[in-house]
This record gives C-alpha cells, sequence and structure tokens, in this order.
C-alpha cells in the first residue's frame, strides 16, 4: 500500500516543523506548508532526507489558495489522510490600543485558515471514507490570554469550538477532528512571551520545567493514528487549567 499522506500548515519552523519531522519519520508522505520562511521550509525538507515530501507555499488566511494548496496534493499524491491546522499568527496588543487589522489578522489566520484547511480537506477525507484533523490550540483559549493577546486567545478558544462542531458532523464520514493545546515551547513565537514572563511561566507548571517539543509532535502523530478518539481536546503541558 502507498504511505499515507499529512498536510501540516505552519510547518517551516516551530511546532509545525517538529509535527512535520515527526510524520515523516513514520513513513508518511508530507506536505509542508509555508508563507514566508521559504529557506527554513526547505531546510525541513532537507532533513526529512529521501522521504517523500512536497513543498507549498500558501497563506492560509486565504481560501483560494488553500484550496490550490489541498488540489496541488492532490494531484502529486491523490489524497489527504491527516491534516494538522498548525498555522497561526500573533499581534499582541493591549485590547484599548487594539487596532482593527491586529484584530482581523489574527482571526483570518487563526480560525478562517484553519477551517478553510478543514473544510477543503475534509472533502478529500469523506471519498476516502477516513481521515484525521488536528488543530494546534492553545491553553490561552481555555484560561484567558495574557494582557495583549486576547486577539489570539479568541482565535483559538474558536478552534476549540469548530473542532468539536466538525467532530459531530464528520465523524459519520469516519472523520476524526480533535484539538490539542500544546503547552510552552521556545519557539520563535514562544521567545517572545518568554522574555515577559519567564518567571510567571515557571511557577505555572507543576513539574518545574517546560514540555518536549519532540514528546508534543510524538503525541500529534499518535492521536493521528487513533480511531475511536474524536471531539476530543488534549492539554499537552503541565500546567492545570
Amino acid at each position: 500500500m502507498e504511505s499515507p499522506v499529512a498536510l501540516v500548515t505552519g510547518a517551516s519552523r516551530g511546532i509545525g516543523r517538529e509535527i512535520a519531522l515527526a510524520f515523516a519519520r513514520d513513513g508518511f508522505r508530507v506536505a509542508i506548508n509555508f508563507y514566508e520562511s521559504q529557506l527554513k521550509a526547505e531546510e525541513v525538507q532537507q532533513a526529512m532526507a529521501q522521504r517523500q515530501s512536497l513543498l507549498i507555499k500558501a497563506d492560509v488566511a486565504k481560501s483560494q489558495e488553500v484550496h490550490d494548496m489541498v488540489s496541488e496534493v492532490i494531484k502529486n499524491w491523490g489524497r489527504i489522510d491527516v491534516l494538522v491546522n498548525n498555522a497561526g499568527i500573533a499581534r499582541d496588543r493591549t485590547i484599548l490600543k487594539m487596532s482593527d487589522s491586529e484584530w482581523e489578522d489574527v482571526q483570518k489566520v487563526n480560525l478562517n485558515g484553519a477551517f478553510w484547511c478543514l473544510r477543503d480537506c475534509a472533502k478529500v477525507m469523506v471519498e476516502l471514507k477516513e481521515g484525521a484533523i488536528l488543530n494546534i490550540a492553545s491553553i490561552a483559549a481555555v484560561r484567558g490570554g495574557s494582557v495583549g493577546n486576547a486577539n489570539y486567545a479568541a482565535s483559538k478558544a474558536g478552534l476549540i469550538a469548530l473542532t468539536k462542531s466538525a467532530a459531530k458532523e464528520l465523524g459519520r464520514f469516519n472523520i476524526r477532528v480533535n484539538a490539542i493545546l500544546p503547552g510552552f515551547h521556545l519557539t520563535d513565537m514562544g521567545m517572545t512571551v518568554w522574555k515577559k514572563y519567564e518567571e510567571r511561566v515557571r511557577s505555572e507548571h507543576t513539574l518545574g520545567r517546560l514540555t518536549d517539543l519532540s514528546e508534543l509532535a510524538q503525541f500529534v502523530l499518535f492521536l493521528a493514528k487513533q480511531k475511536s478518539v474524536n471531539g476530543q481536546v488534549f492539554n499537552f503541558e503541565n500546567r492545570v487549567i
């Protein structure tokens, strides 16, 4: 049988990079989505060595680009078995100073983009009569964001609601939709928060340390393979909600 196919959005760095590599090591053909960081995306592809991979530049905030991205994967490989909705941005500003664009840009990528990807991939998975969609959310969606990232927290809360709603709609097609709260990691995005709130972040972690990025990637891979888990939200960090 041909190897299964995984599409990972925002896969050029950080969490997305580790997830894409984990799927490749497990034998998946991996579509590496990126928008700005082409050199970093190419490095991810090189790290996959001889494993089958595909680089696709697309802005997930634009539904047409998402449609074209999914079409390209189908043109090359004929199927999509797993979607990992990882692409996300932050535009921190306090509510009283936040501009319209700082609010809207975050929603467009983090929530709208996830929906466009979910919708187009689900259409493919319906034909396959199986699939897994994994949405990378945030603990901020449950606890509320820190000062300055209400837009980010709201987008991720919407992603959790989308996860549960999609699980109900798509379950009859054997498509599982779950969300992961990945915890705090020292990625490019995480470093900005780390510089501001290091002491607070450390104090909130029950094990006195941050969660491991490679373990997170393995958990996402593990969850993608579970045939009877649907509509769940997994807190993958050692902070208590």
